[in-house]
């Protein structure tokens, strides 16, 4: 392990040996986040998330420090990773065994004969739904989840049509469950995908991208889209009200914004590129 003390000082000569450097090293964080969210998307995208996040920092502050604490967190997020990734797989054979059961009682219906054959379908039907929605749902809002999104945006960029995406994230999002209590944090992002549901027009798409992130799917063209990113801007602030123990508390939240117009041909890579690039423009003081 290298530490902070042992990191060699960077003389002006090999200034362009240190930037390439940062550059491949910058990239390999990138390919590390795609990776990990290909090989198990519903575990590796938070996971994944952070280490852009770490990517994010360490492209906008450059030092020793930032070194070492990229170094940390990317030690902590890859420990992370494997460990949920491997309760995901355990959990993910017990749905199998679920839905094997259920298919199971199919299989059991020819035996049956009519009788209460009907209310059993349904039964089962249901049931399959429901294993359907767990995997396209976030559980907390209720919106479609990252996965959902990702398909739904691979559809249309498939298609022929320009499209935007909108990105919104709750600023000091951590300080509400320190400062009003546990749950706080939850009540806000329900109630923040609540307003988000109602607000987008027929074809459009609202989804829990992470955490406090959520993302748009707009159709219509890029200047719309920024008009409508002010305007959903401006309904997400609030004012929200929160149940506490002691009563009724009322907030306001601030958000930073991000719009990226997408275009056939386009890759889900660069559409992620080209949202944090605006990212950064609009909220250089949000980089975090």
């Amino acid at each position: 392990m290298i530490r902070e003390e042992q990191l060699p000082q960077t003389a002006p000569e090999n200034d362009d040996i240190a930037r390439l450097t940062l550059e491949c090293y910058l990239a390999s964080l990138l390919t590390m986040a795609e990776c990990i969210e290909a090989a198990c998307p519903a575990v590796g995208v938070q996971y994944s998330d952070q280490l852009v996040r770490v990517r994010r920092r360490l492209a906008f502050d450059y030092s020793q420090r930032s070194l070492v604490d990229a170094r940390d967190a990317v030690e902590t997020t890859l420990a992370g990773y494997a460990d949920q990734a491997n309760r995901y797989c355990e959990h993910q054979l017990d749905d199998l065994r679920h839905i094997l059961e259920a298919l199971n009682e199919v299989e059991e219906l020819t035996k049956d004969g009519p009788n209460g054959v009907a209310e059993r379908i349904d039964a089962v039907r249901k049931r399959l739904i429901g294993s359907k929605e767990l995997v396209s749902a976030d559980a907390l809002t209720g919106l479609p989840n990252r996965r959902e999104l990702e398909r739904q945006i691979k559809i249309r960029l498939a298609g022929d049509k320009r499209f935007c995406v909108v990105f919104f994230d709750i600023d000091d999002f951590g300080l509400f469950n320190e400062t009003l209590g546990r749950g706080s944090g939850d009540q806000i992002l329900k109630q923040v995908g609540d307003r988000l549901s109602t607000h987008i027009r027929a074809g459009d798409v609202a989804a829990r991208w992470v955490a406090d992130e959520f993302v748009l799917v707009l159709e219509c063209d890029l200047e719309n889209a920024r008009r409508r990113s002010k305007q959903m801007a401006q309904w997400l602030r609030g004012p929200y009200t929160l149940m506490q123990e002691d009563g009724e508390a009322k907030l306001e939240i601030r958000l930073s914004t991000a719009v990226a117009e997408c275009a056939p041909g386009d890759t889900t890579r660069q559409i992620w590129l080209r949202l944090e690039e605006d990212f950064h423009h609009n909220n250089p003081a949000t980089i975090s």
